[in-house]
Parts: structure tokens; sequence; C-alpha cells
């Protein structure tokens, strides 16, 4: 539905701006004079192309440009500028899908909500650790401070998961290329040397036997192969889908050997990175835990920390509650016991949050560095496989012909 907006004066005398939704300027017009305003202009707005909240091919909002919006907002703030102009200016600089956005943003906050409450209209864009964080600083008065750590928190949380894809890309895309060239190998090349082989009146070494074997087997159900993947593929991805078998698989990722080391100190990173933002800003500490939990982008480690808000409800106090489960290193309860005592629970969160940092680096180094040789050994181990049972009976025919 189109927008209008609409400039009236007041049954007091003021001159008010606001915005409406209507099919028409007539239906405008009649809501004007029904709040006993009289009109002095009304103008349609024009929205933002690529904000369509149905399109099927919305462009995704990236995380740079949530950081940059935050960023340009506390410098228009702290400047003075008033938060509608800060909105309608940073909405016609911003791209089309990301400037649509702004622009119901503004017109939600024109029409008398909150930030936040205008942020929350959009949970794929702005999630609830944005939107409370944002609203602690309404409540408090210190929205550019609020703004300013939340740019820097998500600054942080996407450095973490580049650094973490980063260091997952190499082997995942050597295991591709192993998997690419045994599949032409066994379609294209060992069917060649089956002919050649096939006439020979010799007994073939065991690594020809085998690959011939399994050539045979791709090339007679190669659609029962990729249907049975598919199928295994697309099983997964709804079983993850689900909350329990989300669950399952998040706490199965983080016994993995080598993988689930970095899975679990990447995800207590941004726990206690958010945890100290949130705590930072006022919220109450149950629903600080409840919304960095569902932020941590770990199911199982969300199911714990809201256990431990639980338990904080139930006035067992964070350490006391956290340190009942295994996942939670005894350094970090112990620095949070300290903080409680102290009243310097941010300042260790603070600190916590930057030895992860530090632990996740060494993870992302030492996964990498024993990735390589494991990853050379069984390229080398299959890439001789092969070899042999090609090669082999080629040697063997050679030397009975001499």
């Amino acid at each position: 539905m189109p927008s209008f907006e609409f400039r009236a004066v007041s049954p007091t005398g003021q001159i008010v701006t606001e915005v409406l939704e209507a099919a028409n300027e007539q239906v405008v017009s009649k809501e004007i004079l029904r709040k006993g305003y009289r009109p002095i202009s009304i103008k349609k707005r024009r929205e933002a192309k690529g904000g369509g909240e149905l399109s099927l091919f919305k462009p995704k909002i990236k995380t740079e440009e949530i950081v940059l919006f935050t960023k340009e907002m506390v410098t228009l703030l702290r400047a003075g500028v008033p938060m509608l102009t800060s909105l309608e200016a940073l909405s016609s600089q911003s791209t089309k899908a990301f400037g649509g956005i702004l622009n119901k943003i503004y017109i939600d906050v024109m029409s008398g909500k909150s930030l936040s409450q205008a942020l929350d209209q959009h949970p794929k864009i702005f999630s609830k650790l944005y939107v409370n964080s944002i609203h602690a600083g309404e409540m408090s008065g210190a929205l550019d401070e609020v703004l300013e750590r939340m740019a820097g928190v998500l600054q942080h949380d996407e450095e973490t998961r580049k650094k973490v894809k980063s260091a997952m890309r190499y082997p995942i895309l050597v295991i591709l290329a192993m998997v690419a060239a045994f599949i032409v190998v066994m379609t294209m090349v060992i069917p060649k040397f089956a002919l050649i082989f096939g006439g020979l009146n010799v007994e073939l070494p065991i690594f020809t036997q085998i690959l011939l074997g399994l050539s045979e087997f791709i090339k007679q159900y190669i659609l029962v192969i990729v249907g049975v993947f598919a199928v295994v593929i697309i099983g997964f991805q709804i079983y993850i889908k689900n909350s329990k078998g989300r669950v399952v698989w998040d706490g199965f990722k983080m016994k993995i050997p080598l993988i689930g080391n970095l899975v679990v100190k990447s995800s207590l990173a941004r726990f206690t990175k958010m945890f100290e933002t949130l705590n930072r800003s006022g919220l109450p500490i149950i629903q600080t835990l409840n919304t960095v939990a569902a932020a941590v982008g770990n199911m199982a480690i969300e199911k714990t920390i809201r256990q431990v808000a639980t338990g904080v409800e139930g006035g067992q106090g964070i350490a006391g509650t956290m340190k009942k489960y295994t996942i939670f290193p005894p350094m970090v309860v112990r620095m949070i016991s300290i903080g409680e005592q102290s009243g310097s629970l941010d300042d260790m969160l603070g600190s916590i949050s930057n030895h992860f940092d530090m632990e996740v680096e060494y993870a992302i180094k030492g996964l990498t560095s024993m990735i390589e040789p494991m990853l050379t050994v069984v390229l080398g181990g299959a890439v001789t496989v092969m070899a042999l049972g090609i090669f082999l009976p080629m040697w063997n025919l050679a030397s009975a012909i001499q």
C-alpha cells in the first residue's frame, strides 16, 4: 500500500507532519479531517526499489551495510542531527534494497514509533540483539554510545566468521577437487583401460581389480548414487531446520575432531562479546542472557545459556549456574564469579572476550597447519592407489613381453 506524507494544522494551531499508508489521497484527506486537522499538503512518498517484502529475488542485506549504517547514525546523532533527518539522509544514500528498508523505518518513526520498534519490524535484517540494544539506549538516553558498541560487535562478529570460513575454504576445495578427479578417472579413464586389460590373459593386481569394480559399479548405478546423495542432502537440510535436529547437529559439530574446538571457542567469543555489550546497555540480566542466547549461532550452546538464565532467575547467580555445564571452561566461571562479587562484570566479560578472540586465532592457525598435511597424505594415498591400479598391469605386460 502506498504511503502519503501530509502537513496539516492541528486544532491547537500547530503544524504537524505525519505519514499514513492509504489507497489514495482521498482516503488520506478523510483521515486528516477525522482527526480534526486542516490539511495543508499531501504528497505521495516514493518507495525505494528493492524493498518489497514479497520479492522472491530480494537482494540480501550484507552485514557491512548494517555496520556502515550504524556508524553513520552515531556520527549524525552526535552532530546534533535529528533522528528523522538522519534516517531520511541515510535511506537516500544506501543501496536500493537497504534504502527501501530504511525508508520504511523512517515512515514508522515519523508515525510515532520508537527507533527500536521500527527496527523490530524487520527481524531478518536487525536481530533481537540489535533491537534490544537500541531499546536500552533509548531508555538510558545513551543511544549514540549503544550504537557505537553495536557497530563494534557486528564488525567483530563478521571478521570472526570470515576467518573461520577462510580456514575451512582450503580443505573444502581440496576435497571437492579430489572427488571431481575420482569421478573423471572412474567414468572416463578406467573404462578405456578395462578394454585393454580385458584382452590380456593375465591375472590383474588387486588395485586394478578394485578400480575396475568401482568403475563398473559407478557406471551401472550412477543415477541411483546421485538420487541417494540428493535425498540425503535434502533430508539433512530438512532435519537441521527442525529445532530438535538443529540442537543435535550443533552439538555434534562441537565434538568433531579439530573443528569442534574452533566451533566452541568462536561461539563463546561471540557470547561474551554480546553479553558485555548488552549488559553495559543496562538491560535486565535475564533479558540479556535470553537475547544473547538467540544470537550465539549454535542452538546447543543457546539451550545451555537459556538454562543459565533460568538458574539466575531462580537466584543461583551467573557463575553458580554456569559451573554446572561443561561448555563453560573453569577460567570463564571464575572470572565471571569475580566480576559478580566485585561489581565489575562488564570488564571481566570484556577480558574473557579478548581471551577467546586470541584462542580463535590460535585455533584457526592450528586447524590450517594440521589439515594441510592430512590432506596431503590422503591425496597422495588416493593418487598412489589409482596409479598402481592403472600402471601395474602395464608393467607386468611389458615384463611378460620381454
